[in-house]
């Protein structure tokens, strides 16, 4: 899932990249915490291949993981990496460019220190050269044009693997992949409008943003892409598949779209646009409000903010109820998920995050003061609903405000840390951590399972469906959900029989009897 997210981005780091913590400052403000800076980076080396006899090969391993990391360390301790820099060596063009050579050999030092100082698990040197080593194999056989930018895109294809394999949302970015990251949280771009994860190496559509050309298209949920422009999906990863998709807007796009496995595909033709992602719609039902939130970015708190503050004008101040849609929205920004969950909680944990020393838990907790003045609340979520989703739901669930339908959600329950390798070398988008409910409840592969559980047919694949998922922690908690279809028996014939339920309880006054339940 793209998702899209929950995501930590570092903004303002200075060369030597530094990791961080968020702290709570006031309501609604959590800030960047600078801790030691992770690795200095040999600025120049004369000789790689030069092995001097001084110093030991164990100094040198106390060395790395210290975080002082060159390339030619990193090689006096694991020799197999000498092939690393033999990529090069396969062209002409190494020769001629030694300073790109050095600067791509020190840009490797520097991403596999990081990867294995700040990685969510304790990570064993060989886990990351294998991953390497695959990344050798496919540059070795990958037709690159010889350009002035071959010997970055060897390295490119190199690190890419040897990330990725650490597992499904690790991963090394390029110049390009990490502007258009920055572009997503900031919710505008030029594309064709399209939520997508991957899927038996297929592009899939996890939705159609509203009022984009790719839903204007009539491209549907479980759509899945072939071919961009003619040119195969398979092989490619997620982001680079996004990059093909996306442009300046006015220029024309061709996908060949597959409907189901069985069915023929067939081709469509998009003309992009500036996507604007409107993070959050409102409207009144009756006496009850209705909020969809699409995504997590920058703008999403500020925008709920509003759209409640409306609904309460609208409705003259007599607001009987609320519900929150979360179905098929990502995730996003984790500083936007706390905002959201902590505008609804007086009180308590909102979520914990535990990375690699699990003796450190990061804790978030709520002020006081509740957005909605207590009144109940439904919240909607489905497999689409990830990352910041779930720490929203799970958060407002486990403090007993409010009642959950659905179907049990994505289960990414992982913090990715981007951290910026400065000098225009991209960034590294690593996991460094695992969310837990308020209840201590582990998120990823698990999910959040509703209270009153819809079985209409799910299609989504969730975390657990991915290519290499960051495993699990602890056992699926039995869920003693209510099945919709017992609980709104005449809804199951409606257009959207799940937001029909949550209205209906609402309305009955059902929803504050479970709520009570619950508590």
């Amino acid at each position: 899932m793209l998702v899209v997210c929950a995501l930590t981005t570092l903004h303002g780091i200075s060369k030597a990249a530094k990791g961080t913590e968020l702290y709570r400052v006031n309501r609604n403000t959590w800030r960047m915490g600078l801790l030691p800076p992770a690795f200095l980076i040999a600025a120049s080396f004369a000789l790689i291949f030069q092995l001097v006899a001084c110093g030991s090969i164990e100094g040198d391993r106390d060395v790395i993981r210290r975080g002082h990391l060159s390339f030619e360390k990193l090689v006096r301790v694991h020799p197999e990496l000498i092939s690393v820099a033999n990529i090069f060596d396969e062209t002409s063009l190494g020769p001629q460019v030694p300073d790109e050579r050095l600067q791509q050999l020190a840009l490797f030092a520097k991403v596999f220190g990081l990867a294995q100082r700040e990685y969510v698990e304790i990570l064993l040197p060989e886990r990351l050269i294998t991953g390497a080593l695959n990344g050798i194999k496919t540059a070795q056989i990958t037709e690159l044009q010889p350009d002035v930018n071959y010997l970055r895109n060897r390295m490119t294809v190199v690190l890419q693997h040897m990330i990725s394999d650490l597992d499904a949302h690790s991963d090394y970015l390029t110049p390009a992949d990490y502007e258009q990251i920055q572009v997503r949280t900031r919710g505008e771009f030029g594309g064709i409008g399209l939520e997508m994860t991957m899927e038996h190496g297929l592009v899939k559509c996890i939705t159609s943003i509203e009022d984009t050309p790719a839903q204007r298209a009539g491209i549907r949920p479980g759509d899945l892409i072939s071919h961009i422009n003619g040119e195969p999906v398979l092989g490619m990863t997620l982001i680079q598949a996004v990059k093909k998709m996306r442009g300046s807007a006015g220029s024309a796009i061709v996908v060949t779209v597959r409907r189901g496995m069985s069915s023929e595909a067939f081709d469509v033709r998009l003309v992009r646009e500036i996507i604007r992602i409107k993070p959050v719609s409102a409207r009144a039902e009756g006496d009850i409000g209705y909020i969809r939130i699409v995504t997590f970015n920058e703008r999403t708190y500020r925008s709920m903010n509003r759209a409640i503050a409306g609904l309460s004008r609208e409705l003259g101040g007599r607001m009987n109820g609320l519900v929150i849609d979360l179905r098929d929205n990502p995730g996003g920004l984790l500083d936007q998920a706390l905002k959201v969950s902590d505008a609804f909680l007086v009180e308590g944990e909102i979520v914990s995050t535990v990375g690699r020393h699990r003796d450190r838990v990061r804790r978030f907790r709520a002020d006081p003061e509740d957005l909605a003045s207590g009144i109940p609340i439904a919240v909607l979520i489905n497999g689409g609903s990830a990352s910041a989703s779930e720490i929203v739901s799970g958060a407002l669930k486990d403090h007993g405000r409010v009642v959950v339908f659905g179907q049990r959600s994505f289960g990414k329950g992982s913090v990715q840390t981007v951290i910026p390798l400065g000098q225009g070398q991209g960034a590294l988008r690593l996991t460094t951590a695992r969310y837990y409910t308020p209840s201590g409840q582990s998120i990823q592969v698990h999910g959040i399972e509703p209270d009153i559980i819809s079985v209409e047919a799910d299609p989504a694949q969730r975390e657990k469906n991915l290519r290499n998922p960051l495993s699990a922690e602890g056992q699926v908690r039995k869920g003693n959900g209510a099945l919709m279809e017992e609980v709104c028996p005449d809804v199951s014939g409606g257009e959207d029989p799940i937001l029909l339920c949550a209205l209906h309880m609402l309305r009955s006054g059902l929803l504050s009897v479970e709520i009570q339940t619950l508590n």
